[in-house]
């Protein structure tokens, strides 16, 4: 299928036998250089890596540079132009960094009334043509004229922080009067509620809240934290400061809280919602524009490092867009972390501010307690005495997929021990000794139980996948409707994606495909799809895999991997056993199979003999047909659960969760 991609005439071209320009060429291009475009461009403008705008070329999505790396203004012009209205393609890559669709936020507001009057005040805003800003400016002027901090008849003026606050924003304003005029009808009273950040997450596109990974904070979960009103405070993160809002109480000195943002729109509604929230047009509340995910140099260098708070609460953003060279800029300037993950740096460079005897709580996605690329801040985290507690709070964010955690750091405590606490209340010990190199993970069970038996199966002497197992991606095309074939021709063979793998068998295949790997975004090399291998599913929250003996070709959602020294008849036997999935569950909790997890799943130290049982009963179950599959699993359960110690009641149980 056409994707439209069929640019002007490109201005430029390569000379033949060489990547260098002739020499008229060079001419052209140190004249008209201001008005080529870099193709890192591209993946800026629309929010891609540029992995993905290389694979675009390789494809044919969209044509190859003009010169070098360069496109010329009209075709780059046209690339993104064709690409912006192109949706389909954007979202098949799970970006949501074009969407300009809006969603509505409630969190924080309660009562259909309330609602009502939020519906209206953004239904007007939308009708106004207003700029985003503007809207925020002109419902501060409702809220603050509603609740007497302001005049009826304000004009500016510098008589108090609000009027200043107010005053410097309108100026900036091309559109006063009609911001005087949006919501000058308007009585809204003040409920605590936080109903002007509402206001401005629902007015916002979802690409712009995805872009910088901004999300309300749901008021509920902040219900247990309990904060000294004669202590210092701060969020460093604050946005609209519904935070804040929920973990303190009228009697706190205002002198003592410390909100920072990077968003000035953002500050300007934290100092609006608590000046309103204590009454008080004056406060004396710290509000001030500062990252917190500043290279490390300039975080030493600053005043923040040299201030110690009582309390750091913050909801820090997850997954923000960098271009790659920030992303670079971030790993150099903390390599003792080795990554750009603005979650991390955020959590690295609080506690740092904390004092001595200082808390800390933070809302972080669960992938932090398990996914190797947060390793090294969790071995800062865990490698001291403080007193941690982990809450798992499941899928907590509306709009975000992520299941999060809010953990808590109590300096000075002390603790052998991490507590992990589910959505139900209950609570279990996580031993600080069993947090362990080379990933440090945390194994946040669904229980105690479950965390006892993951224990009892990881503390058995067992084997692992060696280092010289090999494993490989599926294929990916790039453009499936140009690659994939519904029905089989002469010259095409199977493909099968993840949804097509059973438990030791192949589904008939839906598509097929004429194999060319040269024109392919993505292959592993071809001898490993026509070999003997394991193949499993990538997108699952269990572990599915079938031994394929015949060269079958994998879709992306389809993975594989070679063993050399432990049977692949065993490894397959043992990870579609149930026992497996509960492992994996229970030790990795994530809807992705990664090599990593496969990597770390304990197998059991055999006998050559005890081997080639099990490879005997697997020919007799699957070549021969000679019994049926669910005789065959139960053998294999028996072997399993011998050797880990696992006993009839604690099977049952494992087989009742998954």
């Amino acid at each position: 299928m056409s994707t439209g991609l069929r640019p002007p005439k490109p201005a430029y071209k390569k000379s033949r036998g060489n990547d260098t320009l002739t020499y008229s060429m060079r001419i052209i291009y140190g004249v008209f250089m201001d008005a080529l475009m870099r193709k890192e461009t591209i993946s800026e403008k629309l929010g891609v890596s540029l992995a993905a705008v290389n694979n675009w070329i390789k494809t044919a999505v969209i044509p190859s540079p003009d010169v070098q790396n360069y496109y010329s203004k009209a075709s780059f012009d046209h690339i993104i132009h064709t690409l912006e209205n192109t949706p389909d393609r954007l979202n098949a890559r799970a970006n949501r960094s074009l969407q300009n669709k809006k969603e509505k936020c409630y969190l924080g507001i309660s009562g259909k009334k309330r609602k009502k009057v939020l519906d209206a005040l953004i239904d007007d805003f939308e009708k106004s043509n207003l700029p985003i800003d503007d809207g925020v400016l002109a419902l501060s002027f409702a809220l603050l004229r509603s609740n007497k901090l302001i005049k009826e008849n304000w004009q500016s003026n510098k008589c108090s922080k609000i009027d200043s606050l107010l005053s410097d924003w309108i100026i900036k304003s091309g559109n006063r009067d009609a911001v005087r005029r949006l919501y000058s009808q308007y009585e809204i009273p003040n409920f605590d509620d936080d109903i002007l950040g509402a206001f401005y997450q629902s007015i916002q596109s979802v690409s712009q809240k995805s872009n910088t990974g901004s999300y309300y904070t749901p008021s509920k979960l902040l219900n247990e934290i309990q904060v000294d009103p004669e202590k210092t405070i701060l969020d460093p993160c604050c946005g609209s400061g519904g935070i804040l809002l929920n973990v303190l109480t009228k009697a706190h000195n205002p002198s003592k809280i410390f909100a920072r943002d990077i968003d000035e729109t953002a500050l300007r509604i934290c100092f609006i919602n608590l000046a309103l929230f204590f009454n008080d047009k004056d406060i004396p509340v710290n509000i001030s524009k500062q990252d917190i995910a500043v290279n490390n140099a300039e975080f030493l260098s600053s005043n923040a490092v040299n201030e110690r708070f009582d309390y750091i609460i913050t909801n820090p953003p997850w997954g923000s867009k960098f271009s790659k060279k920030e992303k670079d800029a971030f790993i150099a300037s903390y390599p003792e972390l080795k990554t750009s993950e603005i979650f991390s740096i955020s959590l690295y460079n609080s506690l740092k501010m904390l004092k001595k005897t200082g808390e800390l709580y933070f809302f972080l996605p669960h992938a932090f307690l398990n996914v190797a690329m947060h390793k090294n801040i969790r071995n800062y985290i865990f490698n001291n005495d403080d007193k941690i507690v982990i809450k798992l709070l499941g899928n907590a964010f509306k709009g975000v997929l992520s299941e999060c955690v809010l953990i808590s750091i109590k300096k000075g405590l002390g603790g052998e021990s991490v507590t992990i606490q589910n959505r139900t209340g209950d609570a279990w010990q996580l031993p600080k000794k069993n947090i362990v190199p080379p990933d440090y993970m945390v194994s946040a069970a669904g229980n105690n139980y479950d965390s006892l038996l993951i224990e009892k199966i990881f503390n058995t002497d067992h084997a692992v996948l060696q280092s010289d197992t090999v494993f490989a991606l599926g294929i990916v095309t790039g453009n499936n409707e140009k690659h994939l074939l519904d029905k089989k021709t002469e010259k095409s063979e199977a493909v099968f994606r993840g949804k097509d793998i059973e438990k030791y068998m192949f589904l008939e295949p839906e598509y097929f495909i004429e194999f060319q790997p040269e024109l392919y975004q993505q292959t592993a090399p071809v001898e490993y799809y026509k070999q003997k291998k394991t193949a499993y599913r990538f997108i699952c929250d269990k572990l599915v895999c079938v031994l394929d003996h015949g060269g079958a070709l994998l879709l992306n959602s389809a993975n594989l991997f070679i063993s050399k020294k432990y049977p692949m008849e065993t490894i397959v036997s043992f990870f579609n056993s149930g026992i497996y999935t509960f492992i994996f569950q229970k030790k990795f909790h994530s809807r992705k199979v990664l090599k990593s997890h496969l990597q770390k799943l304990p197998l059991p130290i055999l006998s050559s003999d005890t081997h080639q049982y099990i490879i005997e009963l697997y020919n007799k179950t699957f070549v021969n047909a000679h019994c049926g599959i669910e005789c065959f699993q139960n053998e294999i359960d028996e072997i399993i659960c011998k050797y880990f110690s696992i006993d009839k009641s604690q099977y049952n149980y494992i087989k009742g969760e998954i």
